[in-house]
């Protein structure tokens, strides 16, 4: 099992791919929010993810990871459960948006996020699978109780969260393909 996921991890590296595409949409996002009203910036950072799948599932093929994976076999379950476990955020994101709370959008969906990414420690063998979520949550955590008051979260926090996000999701994957150069 271990050679497995060392093999899934070379042959992906470890879902830098992911990260890059999705660090770039949550920083778009950021900019977003500061350039638009708070409800346009809302289904923008909602919905990034249509854009950001694929294209790191595009970076995937011009990688030749899909050519390329190992029989994953019964891990393949478990892997597409692990990746789709966030969407259940959808139902309370889209409440939040019909109650017109917009700027907690951000907040909710990266905290989401970031609980999703721990599960990848195990599949990838990397610690920085922990270490990311843990540095966005507590970012994100910071910026909420700087840039919130009794109304929430106000459009700059909301901001600042997608950038933190996306940055941070930026940083690791660069790590992660650098640790596969090695």
């Amino acid at each position: 099992m271990e050679d497995l996921l060392k093999e899934l991890a070379r042959t992906n590296l470890s879902g830098a791919p992911f990260l890059f595409a999705y660090g770039i949409t949550w920083i778009i996002c950021g900019v977003v929010w500061v350039k638009s009203r708070a409800s346009v910036a809302a289904i923008a950072t909602l919905f990034q993810g249509m854009v950001a799948l694929p294209v790191a599932l595009f970076i995937m093929y011009l990688m030749g990871a899909f050519a390329n994976r190992p029989d994953t076999g019964e891990l393949d379950s478990l892997v597409i459960i692990i990746a789709m476990s966030q969407l259940l955020s959808l139902p309370l994101l889209i409440v939040m948006f019909r109650k017109q709370h917009y700027s907690l959008i951000p907040y909710v969906f990266s905290t989401v996020g970031a609980v999703h990414f721990v599960m990848y420690t195990w599949l990838y063998q990397t610690i920085s699978y922990i270490v990311m979520p843990v540095i966005i949550v507590t970012a994100i955590s910071v910026i909420y109780f700087l840039h919130s008051d009794k109304k929430g979260l106000s459009a700059s926090g909301a901001s600042k969260v997608c950038l933190v996000t996306g940055i941070t999701l930026l940083l690791n994957a660069v790590y992660l393909s650098f640790t596969h150069l090695n």
